[in-house]
């Protein structure tokens, strides 16, 4: 359901998908109510020339987690973050990043309190890309099935990569709005 004001409410043709409005930095550094996290592949420190480039860093070495997100029990996407050593140290041995272990953070969400400088920027693109075998298998859908694809870097107020965190959306369980204004 939705409200228009002076109009009254309406029945979203939404049906359960799930609909999330983004706004400040904030928003995306916090699950909404009734969202939850399911590590599906633990913090591991592995080469990936692309995240690592993606992350400005000097090494190809990246710290790897992935989790699949929940609303309402309805699995409805899978995250997957790259993170530079000097942030992953937060999380080892951290309750909570192995597999099976059920949250309410993202992965940012935890690791903004460590940080030396706060995160101030956000870069985001958004596109369609299909499912692969590993992601297919965490979302419960087909091979190939199209998804909403969000690449979003987060960085620091000293203009340092933070998280590259890679978001696959199932599109009959999610939609992506956002309301831009005028300066």
């Amino acid at each position: 359901m939705y409200r228009v004001p002076g109009r009254g409410t309406y029945v979203s043709e939404l049906g359960s998908r799930r609909l999330r409005r983004l706004g400040p930095i904030e928003e995306l550094t916090n699950l909404p109510a009734g969202t939850t996290t399911e590590i599906v592949a633990p913090l591991r420190r592995r080469a990936d020339i692309e995240a690592a480039s993606r992350l400005r860093l000097d090494s190809d070495l990246v710290s790897t987690i992935a989790y699949v997100r929940r609303h309402a029990g309805i699995v409805f996407a899978m995250t997957t973050v790259h993170l530079p050593d000097l942030h992953a140290q937060h999380l080892c041995g951290g309750a909570g990043t192995e597999p099976g272990a059920i949250g309410v953070h993202t992965i940012i969400g935890l690791l903004e309190p460590h940080l030396a400088s706060p995160v101030v920027e956000l870069v985001q693109s958004i596109t369609v890309a299909p499912a692969a075998e590993e992601i297919a298998h965490h979302l419960d859908c087909p091979a190939e099935h199209p998804l909403l694809r969000a690449d979003r870097v987060y960085f620091d107020s000293d203009s340092r990569a933070v998280e590259l965190a890679v978001s696959y959306y199932l599109p009959e369980h999610y939609t992506y709005r956002n309301t831009i204004g005028r300066s």
